[in-house]
């Protein structure tokens, strides 16, 4: 029953089966009893991915999985295992935003003023929602999960509560009541705006007239903005995605448990536009995090930015009996630039020696993570990100390292890439087989 049992990446497994038909109870099995340490199971046509909270677990069950004896059941048991909501129905999937939610001035703390070009450009997002990939659902979530794991940890929240994640800068907030904010990722210039009343005096009566006033303030450091204050983010200086924390966190709808927003599926609160409003999810915490010096990772400007990864799990696709690693030579042989447009499904690449496929057999859906590295059929590469396909027909020739996915993130059009195989358990830089 199972064919092959694959590493892919640092944490995950890919079971292939002896026939379609034993995938759904392969599924129902990995439900019923989980691995250890199993995080989330995403079936494919043949192949079944189990995700894993740690790479020893992953480790552990491989070698329990190349021992599974799955019997096969009947339709109705099958049917019996499928993914349920908390009320026991089958699950029925959200196919449109949810709306921002209305509030009065007593409960807004955040007024969107202005977003800055296309309505997509700036999201709430947060850790992403899990458990809904057999449900065709995929993670989604910030980008580059470290920037705003930063962000929240700067204002006292926890990595979960819900940001702003800013494409490209440029965004205006006013601000209702007193705050703490910062932001971390992409580099970006902030001014905080403060209007106030002048008096003045003319003809011997008194009047009044608005002045503006303007701060600056840093990134990667808390910071306080006071009643009727306007917070504006210019620019992108360097990277692509800013994300901005406010202490207590956005309160957001949740859809499948996240207020993440998927743009491709539709699902979670609606692309923030001008004259939305947000309120606190929690209390402001009174202890906040002290200014970062150590920006998250971002490409270096003068030079390729090096993206390791561990390879497979299908290389044999693009390898020969003579050279079973051409095709990962020919990933490491040559820089890749950064195409446009790349957005929050993948970062795009293309090279001057495209990676040529040699096996004809068409390959099945199979299942994807983030950062796998995807090889068309006209031999260009893409590296899956937060809003990726739950599967695809594309073989994956290696899997980005989770430490450099926020790399992957900033990576503007134009940049160039080089790859790297690396030894999934020390991270060593290894040759191509």
């Amino acid at each position: 029953m199972i064919h092959s049992v694959r590493e892919m990446g640092q944490r995950a497994l890919l079971i292939e089966l002896a026939t379609e038909k034993d995938r759904p109870h392969l599924s129902a099995h990995l439900r019923q009893s989980p691995l250890p340490g199993q995080v989330e199971v995403i079936p494919g046509t043949r192949t079944v991915l189990v995700d894993f909270r740690r790479r020893r677990d992953a480790l552990a069950a491989m070698k329990l999985a190349k021992r599974l004896k799955v019997r096969r059941r009947r339709d109705a048991d099958a049917e019996q295992d499928a993914p349920e909501t908390a009320d026991g129905g089958l699950m029925t999937l959200p196919g449109s935003f949810a709306p921002c939610l209305g509030l009065d001035d007593r409960e807004a703390v955040v007024e969107v003023l202005d977003v800055g070009g296309r309505p997509d450009r700036v999201l709430v997002q947060d850790m992403g929602r899990f458990g809904f990939g057999e449900a065709g659902v995929g993670r989604s979530g910030s980008v580059d999960l470290v920037a705003a794991r930063q962000a929240n940890r700067l204002v006292g929240n926890d990595d979960s509560a819900a940001v702003f994640e800013v494409r490209s800068g440029e965004l205006s907030l006013r601000i209702w009541q007193t705050s703490i904010l910062a932001a971390a990722g992409a580099e970006v210039s902030m001014e905080i705006i403060t209007e106030e009343l002048v008096p003045i005096s003319r003809g011997g009566t008194d009047a009044a007239r608005t002045a503006s006033r303007s701060r600056a303030v840093p990134v990667r450091a808390p910071f306080w903005v006071f009643p009727g204050e306007t917070l504006r983010l210019g620019p992108v200086q360097r990277g692509v995605y800013a994300y901005l924390g406010i202490s207590g966190g956005l309160d957001a709808p949740l859809r499948l448990g996240s207020a993440s927003t998927d743009l491709g599926a539709r699902i979670g609160p609606a692309p923030v536009q001008p004259g939305h409003r947000y309120a606190l999810a929690g209390a402001a915490s009174r202890f906040v995090g002290i200014a970062s010096v150590a920006p998250t990772p971002l490409p270096p400007l003068d030079a390729p930015t090096v993206l390791r990864y561990v390879p497979g799990p299908r290389e044999e696709y693009f390898g020969t009996r003579r050279a079973a690693a051409a095709g990962l030579s020919r990933l490491e042989g040559q820089p890749w630039e950064a195409m446009e447009p790349s957005g929050r499904a993948g970062l795009r690449l293309d090279g001057d020696d495209p990676i040529r496929r040699t096996q004809s057999e068409p390959l099945a859906a199979e299942p994807l993570i983030r950062g796998a590295i995807c090889v068309c059929a006209a031999g260009q590469p893409t590296i899956a990100l937060a809003e990726h396909p739950v599967t695809s027909t594309d073989p994956v020739l290696g899997v980005v390292v989770r430490e450099d996915l926020a790399l992957v993130a900033q990576l503007r059009a134009g940049a160039q890439v080089r790859f790297q195989a690396v030894d999934p358990e020390s991270l060593g830089a290894v040759r191509p087989r």
